[in-house]
């Protein structure tokens, strides 16, 4: 596996960050929202994160031994991609309560004992492994040792299996259903179906599908013909299956804070 810590940065810290969120939030949202609603939440935060977190925190230029302070977010993903290659991340990005990020002064994280080196992407600071692996059925234990020597964690464990292949029928057509299926079936905490829709004039995201238990221990999934009909001229759709649970997190870090694990396959399909 090697590392693609500057590729993804900017998509694990915020499509991370919302979907655990609207898990540490649900029991409020869910009296305002239905189930079929959850995932329009998410993508409505979504946006806002990326305008509120792009600028670097006052904190960043003082000494933190407050956890409370800081909304932490420590972040395991593994990847298969459209080529078969597998890919790998472990990274923890640090919040203040306006959501920008936090380079910690005089303090460190780690993960598994292992010191996180530090990046920059559109002015926000993550904390990564360098050549990253991540291995199923593993704990990943994460911590924040504060500048006063004060240590604060999370841990995850990946699942014991995960995406090994997807599949699609051959010769598929735009103007028909098209079944995706996928070994090893594993039931996630949650599983979304992302479709991204290239044609003539470029590539655009398409509907994201958010699967019950059920379809989970299926293994597979109808998108409906519907899907494809804009924009004008489909030639292909790249399909994105995300299955994620949730671990441990300090209760002494801001509301907010979590420990990831997300599997991820991708599928590429062309339409005859």
């Amino acid at each position: 596996m090697r590392n693609f810590h500057g590729l993804i940065a900017l998509d694990l810290r915020v499509t991370f960050f919302f979907e655990h969120v609207f898990r540490v939030h649900q029991k409020n949202v869910m009296k305002l929202l239905s189930k079929k609603l959850r995932h329009v939440a998410t993508l409505f935060a979504l946006g806002s994160t990326v305008v509120l977190s792009s600028c670097e925190s006052p904190l960043s230029d003082v000494e933190i031994t407050d956890p409370g302070l800081l909304q932490t977010h420590f972040v395991v993903e593994r990847a298969l991609l459209q080529d078969g290659s597998v890919i790998a991340s472990l990274n923890t990005t640090i919040l203040d309560k306006n959501l920008a990020s936090v380079e910690l002064k005089n303090a460190h994280v780690k993960v598994n004992g292992e010191e996180m080196s530090t990046t920059e992407l559109l002015n926000i600071t993550t904390y990564y492994i360098p050549s990253a692996s991540v291995n199923l059925n593993t704990a990943y234990n994460f911590e924040v040792i504060l500048s006063d020597g004060q240590s604060y964690g999370g841990s995850v464990t990946t699942p014991g299996k995960t995406f090994t292949s997807v599949s699609v029928p051959s010769n598929p057509g735009i103007n028909e259903d098209l079944t995706v299926s996928w070994d090893d079936v594993h039931v996630y905490e949650g599983l979304t179906i992302s479709l991204n829709l290239t044609s003539p004039a470029g590539t655009v995201p398409g509907a994201t599908f958010t699967l019950t238990e059920a379809q989970m221990e299926q293994g597979s999934f109808v998108i409906p013909k519907s899907n494809f009909a804009t924009p004008a001229g489909i030639t292909s759709i790249m399909i994105t299956l995300t299955g994620f649970d949730y671990g441990t997190i300090n209760s002494g870090f801001r509301s907010g804070s979590a420990t990831i694990s997300r599997m991820r396959a991708e599928k590429k399909v062309t339409f005859n």
